[in-house]
């Protein structure tokens, strides 16, 4: 899953992004379910809210929105069938955070790209009667070299997969298609708990943490 991610603007390279020069965010190192964020449509960054709140699942009690989409399921629910057929997305982050479960407790790792650039994820969205958008990540297995943590991770696409997603292809092509082979570029380490609390938002939250030796 993905639950939680860090983008900043101007760490990597967006430059393909048409309205890149014009369109200004605040690094956000804490990134929850909820948040207005930059979600790249049709080749234009957008902001939008990150989790999908459908009618049925705001009829029931205590609900909330559906911030990732499992691949495997894109082409069997209801839910995510016509947003993955007409309505993908990139969803551009600097890294996530996965917690791997300990005898001691949940220790929280960050995930980036190996040469610090953007990684762009496979995303859905669905534009509202309000004018506003949201967004889900899609999530896959993790590859084996990153599932160590956890086993899944966001759907992280390469060159030739951007290409893929984004094309007017037979969503059962693209679905074959897809490349999930990207684990040998990404690294992690270990992360200060304080990214257990949402409201924390400062670079320490991305620095490797390393216990102290007593």
């Amino acid at each position: 899953m993905c639950g939680r991610y860090y983008f900043s603007i101007d760490f990597g390279n967006l430059s393909f992004v048409d309205n890149i020069d014009a369109f200004s965010f605040e690094e956000n190192f804490n990134i929850a379910p909820q948040t207005s964020v930059p979600v790249v449509i049709d080749n234009k960054l957008k902001e939008c809210t990150w989790g999908y709140y459908p009618q049925w699942l705001k009829d029931q009690s205590n609900s909330r929105p559906l911030f990732n989409t499992r691949f495997e399921s894109l082409l069997e629910k209801k839910t995510f069938i016509s947003a993955f057929k007409k309505s993908r997305c990139l969803v551009p982050i600097s890294g996530w955070y996965e917690w791997k479960l300990l005898d001691e407790g949940k220790q929280p790792y960050f995930f980036k790209n190996t040469n610090d650039e953007n990684l762009l994820a496979a995303g859905l969205y669905w534009d509202r009667s309000d004018g506003s958008t949201e967004f889900t990540i899609i999530t896959t297995a993790a590859p084996v070299e990153i599932n160590e943590v956890h086993d899944r991770s966001p759907l992280i696409l390469d060159d030739v997969s951007t290409g893929i997603w984004l094309s007017d292809d037979d969503p059962k092509d693209i679905h074959l298609n897809i490349s999930h082979d990207f684990g040998s570029s990404i690294e992690y380490y270990q992360v200060s708990k304080s990214v257990n609390n949402p409201k924390n938002n400062n670079e320490e939250l991305i620095k490797e943490f390393t216990e102290l030796p007593f």
